[in-house]
């Protein structure tokens, strides 16, 4: 039984490395909100937006015009 809960314990640990955190804003309800982007499938970065707007984009997204994108954690102040 402890081994189990000490994998249990050690799981954030191990899956923290397929993904980014990101700051999150909206121009109604989010205000620099601390997002966790899932990058085992895709991978993401941070971005921020001439509008002000923030949070997690495709990489492949990121030489669109209007996005400034970084790869970081929480580099999206």
């Amino acid at each position: 039984m402890k081994p189990f809960l000490l994998l249990l314990l050690l799981l954030p640990v191990f899956s923290a490395a397929d993904s980014i955190r990101c700051y999150g804003e909206d121009h109604l309800l989010v205000r620099n909100m601390e997002l966790t982007c899932d990058t085992s499938n895709q991978p993401q970065a941070c971005y921020t937006r001439e509008n002000g707007l923030k949070g997690c984009i495709d990489v492949a997204l990121c030489s669109r015009s209007g996005f400034v994108c970084c790869n970081t954690e929480l580099c999206n102040v």
